[in-house]
């Protein structure tokens, strides 16, 4: 089973799931309905990860959680779904995002300011989803549920 084929949901130890922020409403909180995808927000732009944190958290199928990049952040985390501002990270930032990303088995979701090729390549030919950030936020949170295959 290759990284990007893993099984998501997959429950996880109390420490972990501890460091997750989670956006359950009271209603979700007393019918027992857990956040069941994993996804964690990388940016270098505080702001930018703030805003994307909490636009997902949302949606009660996701448990999100930000920070800035660095490839332990990513593999600490062990994420089902990964999203990543491409803005800043330059080639290298993205293979090392990349490989910590197929080491967690981990599905890549990149949003692009501008498209650059090299970028759109490397992440769809990760088996990751390359995607422009003018197309809003609309609608991300079910690519994440979509990426994560649950």
């Amino acid at each position: 089973m290759s990284a990007w084929q893993r099984p998501c949901c997959v429950p996880c130890s109390e420490a972990t799931a501890a460091m997750w922020k989670t956006s359950l409403s009271e209603g979700q909180a007393r019918h027992g309905v857990a956040a069941g995808v994993t996804t964690l927000v990388i940016s270098q732009h505080e702001a930018v990860r703030r805003q994307l944190v909490t636009y997902l958290s949302r949606s009660p199928a996701l448990t999100v959680r930000g920070d800035a990049f660095s490839p332990e952040a990513i593999v600490e985390a062990h994420p089902d779904v990964l999203v990543l501002d491409l803005s800043q990270l330059g080639q290298a930032g993205l293979r090392q995002a990349i490989a910590a990303a197929q080491r967690v088995g981990a599905h890549l979701i990149a949003l692009a300011s501008l498209r650059e090729v090299a970028d759109e390549r490397a992440v769809t030919g990760a088996g990751g989803l390359y995607r422009l950030k003018s197309a809003g936020a609309d609608g991300l949170a079910e690519i994440v549920i979509d990426a994560a295959g649950c």
